[in-house]
């Protein structure tokens, strides 16, 4: 009973004095609409990007990298920046050591070849230009806007398989497929073209692929005059297998080629979920600790105008000791009161973060996933705020004496 009356009594004060109490909570409700709405869009780009790599990405497949990256990185002591630098240690041999492992049904080498990809007078800005075998369509979940992958009757012909920004880039709305594009000199045959959102962010072979521009393995080495280097290998599980175990079995086979020297990653789906995870983890908290300072300066703002109200109030101190409360009484009046302000500022920072995240949502085209942990976490913070921030002007009115009260009016 005593708690629904020191809430009705808080929220007479709160109505009586509506703008201080608005300015009051500002800074609570800015704090948590900052956090709020942070912690919807990383949440958002999140699902965004782990969309994107399982909607691209086999889960069936395993990437070999060269160095260490990923996961295992960092690990022994290792510099991942050192060990993933310089030259590739990843061969042709590694390739046909894979295709000896169990439950490995393809297996695709990738190399970066250089060279400017040409329709004409119109060239590809920034096109990555990939040498890889056939058997890389079978590692990659690729949707084609027309044409297909070459097979193995191509892999030393002249033939061009296109990403989505590539295509567009060279022949913008109208047919690749039949036409020819110019890579050193030498005319290539479109034989296939991908749709944008489908070629790109292949994270288990590397970089974004939407600019790829792909080649015969066979016909790179030619155009290069040598052998083109190996930078990633992708191999393909039998569906049922486990990919785990099979991963394990193809570390093994790769240690054996290279000698027993660990110069290699070997990475899983999981496993590039998992760096995705823990890279947009660490920026979300991040920021999120940047924004947290404005929870601060509310609280802080709190305490301020609950202190004045304290000395504004000090015959309503004196009266309610006067007939009777206990300094408990009073105390909880304005340690209520202070969390009132905060809970309803939270409410209100919610709400506003809502709006917020869904607008930026729009504008970079990601939907914001708000989930019952982030608003629970708010509130959570927003009643923690107004106890912090309300316990010491609560004491200094629940510590006045009744007759001084009375007299400082």
């Amino acid at each position: 009973m005593l708690l629904w009356e020191n809430l009705k009594m808080a929220l007479v004060s709160l109505r009586n004095a509506k703008l201080r109490s608005f300015l009051t909570m500002l800074g609570i409700i800015i704090g948590v609409a900052a956090v709020v709405s942070i912690l919807a869009i990383g949440a958002g780009v999140k699902k965004a990007v782990q969309d994107q790599i399982t909607g691209v990405v086999n889960a069936n497949s395993i990437a070999i990298a060269s160095g260490k990256v990923g996961p295992q990185a960092g690990k022994n002591g290792q510099n991942p920046g050192a060990s993933a630098a310089g030259a590739s240690t990843l061969t042709l041999k590694d390739v046909d050591a894979l295709k000896t492992v169990d439950n490995i049904n393809a297996v695709a080498p990738i190399g970066l070849i250089s060279g400017i990809v040409a329709n004409g007078s119109t060239t590809a800005g920034g096109a990555l230009l990939l040498a890889t075998s056939p058997e890389y369509s079978k590692t990659q979940t690729l949707k084609y806007d027309a044409g297909r992958f070459f097979n193995a009757t191509e892999t030393k012909k002249n033939v061009v398989v296109l990403g989505g920004k590539a295509k567009e880039s060279l022949f913008g709305t109208k047919e690749a497929v039949g036409q020819t594009v110019t890579i050193r000199g030498q005319k290539f045959e479109v034989i296939g073209a991908l749709k944008p959102s489908d070629a790109s962010a292949s994270a288990l072979a590397g970089p974004s692929f939407d600019d790829a521009v792909y080649i015969p393995f066979d016909t790179a080495a030619k155009l290069t005059g040598g052998t083109a280097q190996v930078l990633r290998i992708i191999a393909q599980v039998e569906d049922g297998a486990d990919v785990n175990t099979t991963a394990d079995r193809a570390r093994e086979a790769l240690l054996a080629s290279h000698g027993g020297q660990d110069d290699f990653s070997v990475l899983t789906q999981k496993d590039i979920l998992s760096t995705v995870d823990t890279i947009l983890n660490l920026l979300t908290t991040f920021i999120v600790a940047i924004a947290s300072i404005s929870l601060l300066v509310g609280g802080i703002g709190i305490m301020n105008i609950m202190l004045v109200s304290v000395t504004e109030r000090t015959r309503e101190i004196g009266l309610r000791k006067a007939v009777g409360a206990s300094s408990t009484t009073v105390l909880m009046q304005f340690l209520i009161e202070a969390l009132v302000i905060s809970i309803i500022g939270g409410a209100l920072g919610i709400g506003a973060a809502m709006l917020m995240a869904t607008a930026a949502g729009r504008l970079a085209k990601i939907e914001p996933v708000f989930t019952p942990e982030a608003i629970l976490l708010a509130v959570g913070v927003s009643a923690a705020v107004g106890i912090i921030f309300g316990i010491a002007p609560a004491i200094k009115a629940a510590r006045k004496r009744p007759i001084q009260a009375l007299k400082a009016v």
